[in-house]
């Protein structure tokens, strides 16, 4: 508690001698009581997991702390501190695979406070109208399908500013830390930039760099050794990656409509002198669409049906040195100790989900011989009742590459009644039911996920 108090301490003195400041202070928690039910996909080794999660977060921000006047404007500083503690309860092993996932993606997943956010942030920097943001803090990229810190916070800088001319913005970012997905030696650096600029909807170009120096397996490269004249699999030591999105967005009445598309480059470097001539290539592609429509229905209030497509390319095994899986390596992947991808129980982005691999051979999670994820669903919410909501979702999930035989992953069936005070206080359950496809599991059998939600905020 000391250490916590001493955390806060500098922003509460910087609060009370700032000239024209304001302090802010919010909290939050969700508690989840959480049943997955055959997470293997496999009804000999479910893998069955039931547990509670913890979700808090405390911050406090000192806001509009006036700087010195240059140019005829006026300069302010925030100082924000968020912590952040994520955990379970009722299990020992619920964060083994392939919750463990989750949890490697944040700094501590044992309600460990940890600092999500400690920045500095300039409001008209050098009298210009541009924002500077300095330290760990909250960072998405354009929907978040390229990079999105999901919580855990992101440490280095981003600027954005308004330019001259008809409403354009542009920014850019510069972050470094790890690549999940791997252990040590692991440093990955992420920078970019952004250019948005207004029509009758919203245009966004986006531009994000990965330079990885995790040591890694490239899966689905492969080179014959001229040693052993065997094949072998390609291990890298550091790579470059680059992936270009547009993004395009309008709300135009009862209709909303987003969509993305986005190209992957790039390039790595083996371990030895092969496979020639020394370097892997990456050539992947994904696209994202998502679409809703509210309408109002006679004397019952406003319905709201929806409707999701989403598609990551997947490796070509013919291409030997090239690596055609689209997958970012800090793309929006969880929510605390959950996955948050199109479906409750599979949980699928267009590169990865609960597929029921969690070995090395693979990161999408998929059976052997499959990559790449193509997704479409539709979902209907009828107008509320006495405040209690119903929302209806259905997926169906489908590989992009296959090694033979069927593409379909499986298809889910989501229902939650969920009830909502205003924006603090919610209350939800929700029951999602998958049954996998041939491509999954050739007995194509039947998986569950059950959860009951409190969650409230200030």
């Amino acid at each position: 508690m000391l250490r916590i108090f001493s955390a806060f301490a500098p922003l509460l003195i910087c609060a009370s001698v700032g000239s024209a400041a304001h302090l802010d202070v919010s909290a939050s928690y969700r508690m989840r009581a959480l049943s997955y039910s055959n997470l293997n996909l496999d009804l000999n080794n479910k893998n069955n997991h039931s547990f509670i999660s913890n979700d808090a977060r405390l911050g406090v921000a000192a806001r509009k702390i006036s700087l010195e006047r240059q140019g005829g404007g006026e300069s302010t500083m925030d100082v924000g501190l968020l912590l952040h503690a994520l955990g379970v309860a009722g299990s020992t092993v619920s964060l083994q695979s392939p919750l463990d996932g989750a949890a490697n993606h944040y700094p501590s997943a044992d309600l460990t406070p940890f600092i999500e956010n400690a920045y500095l942030r300039v409001n008209r920097l050098f009298s210009a109208p541009i924002e500077g943001t300095f330290g760990r803090q909250t960072f998405k990229l354009g929907s978040g399908l390229l990079l999105d810190d999901d919580g855990a916070g992101l440490t280095g800088v981003s600027l954005i500013g308004e330019l001259p001319w008809k409403g354009l913005k542009a920014g850019g970012f510069i972050f470094n830390d790890k690549n999940p997905q791997f252990g040590a030696p692991n440093s990955l650096d992420l920078f970019g930039m952004i250019l948005a600029w207004p029509t009758e909807g919203s245009w966004e170009l986006s531009q994000l760099f990965e330079r990885d120096r995790s040591v890694q397996t490239i899966f689905g490269c492969s080179f014959t050794d001229p040693a052993t004249g065997l094949a072998t699999t390609c291990l890298v030591s550091k790579a470059l990656r680059s992936f270009t999105s547009l993004r395009y967005q309008i709300n135009y009445g009862p209709m909303m409509f987003d969509g993305e598309a986005v190209l992957q480059r790039g390039a790595a470097t083996p371990t030895g002198p092969t496979p020639a001539p020394n370097h892997i290539t990456y050539n992947g592609n994904a696209q994202v669409v998502r679409a809703k429509w509210k309408q109002p229905l006679y004397k019952t209030g406003q319905g709201i049906a929806r409707i999701w497509i989403a598609r990551g390319s997947g490796d070509d095994p013919s291409t030997k040195t090239s690596d055609e899986a689209f997958f970012p390596s800090r793309g929006h992947r969880f929510n605390g100790l959950e996955r948050a991808g199109l479906g409750e129980f599979f949980g699928a982005t267009p590169y990865d989900a609960y597929g029921g691999n969690y070995s090395t051979s693979a990161l999408g999670g998929l059976r052997q011989g499959n990559s790449g994820i193509i997704v479409t669903g539709a979902g209907y919410s009828p107008p509320a009742y006495k405040g209690l909501g119903l929302d209806v979702d259905y997926f169906l999930f489908q590989a992009e590459r296959i090694r033979s035989g069927s593409r379909t992953l499986g298809m889910e069936w989501d229902v939650r009644l969920r009830y909502a005070i205003m924006d603090n206080f919610t209350l939800s359950a929700t029951a999602a039911i998958f049954r996998a496809g041939t491509a999954s599991n050739a007995t194509r059998n039947t998986s569950r996920k059950y959860a009951f939600e409190v969650s409230g905020r200030f």
